[in-house]
This record gives structure tokens, sequence and C-alpha cells, in this order.
């Protein structure tokens, strides 16, 4: 089941107390679609403005521990990421006509890129190659201090690369939400609901950095340990209306607010024939999801209300997740059940 967890007023609060931690660039958001939709979003949790261009990403592909240059993206040193603002990296491949690793983004990510990195994804292609990142792929954000690169936010495990079910690497494996997190176990077959079901977390999902998270993760962890779960949120495939800003304790959001989204309401639940979503706070847009990631329904007001109306009756009876996004950023899922 695909997840999106909203931050608990009493996380927030002790989250609050490690506010000193929001003091640099981190990776807040992470694509990894259908195809070529790939992306990053790198969030600048600081109350200062900071200029891009003494940092780089590194992608460790397929379980290496090398810093290839191929693989090496320095960051622009034209830009200037302003306090508490987002910044979106999408892979540069936009040919209509391309095939293959040539072929193009989705032009809804390409739309929510602030810039465009690596041209092609093919070997061949003699290009740096850090956005073509799969779901076994490490990634690290480094930033040059006293002219040595340090890493200061790592994504995966640096020198492991997870296997599929069968225990090989095609195809393509992903980290898990599960022990042992870099593996499935013999046989798994993903569209059986099980333990495992839709656990690959970082391949076909976009992760969403959780907003107790205040800083990076600098140290790289054991292997069979890294668990996405623990600091991402899970969104479907080929999500990309959360890019370009980032919800985040840094951004010292309200505990009242916090405590509102919680409570918001869905009703009547079980439903037959219609739902009704009320929240205290203002909501940007309603979307219905199926258990497995499939979005069903979403509603977008012209502007931000606190009351939607969804029509259920066309929907198979089942169990689905109700994703609310709010004019704050602050973002909660809530369960509906439709019977007929």
């Amino acid at each position: 089941m695909k997840n999106f967890l909203l931050l608990t007023a009493a996380t927030l609060a002790f989250a609050l107390q490690t506010n000193a931690q929001c003091d640099d660039l981190f990776i807040s958001e992470y694509v990894e679609g259908s195809g070529n939709n790939k992306g990053l979003e790198i969030y600048n949790a600081s109350n200062n403005p900071i200029n891009l261009g003494g940092y780089r990403l590194v992608r460790y592909d397929n379980g290496s521990i090398i810093v290839d240059p191929v693989q090496t993206q320095p960051l622009p040193g034209n830009v200037t990421l302003a306090p508490k603002a987002a910044y979106v990296i999408v892979v540069n491949l936009t040919d209509p006509n391309g095939t293959g690793q040539a072929a193009p983004a989705d032009p809804l990510l390409l739309a929510k890129a602030d810039t465009l990195f690596s041209n092609g994804c093919g070997t061949e292609q003699g290009n740096i190659r850090t956005m073509c990142f799969n779901g076994d792929d490490a990634l690290a954000l480094e930033k040059l201090v006293d002219g040595a690169w340090v890493k200061i936010d790592i994504f995966g495990c640096i020198g492991e690369r997870p296997v599929n079910s069968q225990g090989t690497s095609s195809p393509t494996g992903a980290w898990t939400a599960l022990p042992p997190f870099s593996s499935m176990p013999a046989g798994y077959d993903s569209s059986v609901q099980g333990p495992y079901f839709m656990q690959y977390w970082t391949q076909d999902q976009t992760l969403v950095r959780k907003p107790n998270v205040a800083v990076g993760d600098s140290a790289n962890p054991a292997p069979e340990s890294f668990n996405p779960s623990v600091q991402w949120d899970s969104l479907p495939e080929n999500t990309f209306d959360s890019l370009g800003f980032h919800s985040c304790v840094c951004n010292i959001v309200g505990i009242n607010d916090v405590e509102s989204a919680e409570k918001s309401q869905v009703f009547p639940n079980p439903s037959n024939d219609f739902v009704q979503v009320r929240s205290a706070l203002r909501m940007e847009s309603v979307a219905i999801y199926s258990v497995t990631g499939q979005l069903m329904i979403e509603s977008k007001p012209s502007t931000p209300v606190q009351e939607v109306k969804i029509e259920t009756a066309l929907l198979p009876a089942g169990t689905y997740l109700v994703h609310l996004k709010f004019e704050s950023g602050l973002q909660t899922i809530k369960k509906a059940i439709v019977q007929h």
C-alpha cells in the first residue's frame, strides 16, 4: 500500500527543538517514475540564501563506491536558492521522437523543472548520467568544504545494489520497506497481496522527505539496513504535483495547523454514492487512490475550500486512500470505504 504519513503534533514539537539542524541543503523529493521520468528536489532548510555552486550530485551506479565523473553533476554556480525554497532537477530528455534510453520525460514533469541535467541516458552518449538513476542506485548530495567534497545527504546505501526476488539485478530490484530491505523473498509477485505487496519503495514511486527531517543523512547506512520508509513518504508512480515546495519543520509549520489537518473528516464512511471531505484548513485538492496507488478521482477547486463533495457511485466497492493537499503545503491521507 502506498503511504503518505503526516507528522503528528507531538513529533513536530520534538522536531522543533532540533531546529538548529536546519542549516543546509538536503534532498527533499525523489521521482523514479515510468520510463525516463526521473527528478530530484533540493531544499534549502536554512535561514540564509545558498549559492549552489559549492554542491554536486553523485550517482553511485549499481552498487559502485567510485565517484565516476560520468555520474557526477555539479550544481549551477549562477543559482542562489532562497531560504526555505526548493530547486527541482529533472532529466534532460525532451525529444518527442526519442526512444528507449532517449525517450522523453513526461511534459508534466519537465514543466516542474528549474533545470534539466543528463542529456542522454545511454552509456554510449558520453554525457553526465547522474539523473539516469533507477531504483537500485544510491545518490549523494555533496558539499565542497575546505577543498574536499563532503557528503551531506545520502539516498540509498552506497556500495549496495538491491536485487529482485530471484536474487539477480535483472529485472532491476530496489530498496524495500521491510527487512532485509535490499532484496525480495524468492518467488515474489508484486500482484499478490501480502507483506511485500508493492514494497519496492525506490522504484516506480515518488518519495517525499518526511516533514520532521531537518538535516540530510550524511552517514552511509550499513548493508541491508536502508529502510526508505523511515525518512520518506510514498506517493504513486508519476506523481509530480508536490515538486517545487516542501513541508518541513524548518518552515516552523504551526502545530495547530498539523492538528487541524489530522482532524479532517471523510464522511459518510462507509459510503455509497458520495463522500464529503471537511477540514478546518483550506484544501487545494482532494484525490482518491486505490490501495495499489491508482488515481481514481481528483477534485481541484478553483480556489482553496474547506469542504469538498466527491461522487463515488462509479467506484468499485473497496477501501480507498483519500489524499488531502492543503493551501499551507501540508498533506495527509485518510481512508474511505465504498460499499454498494
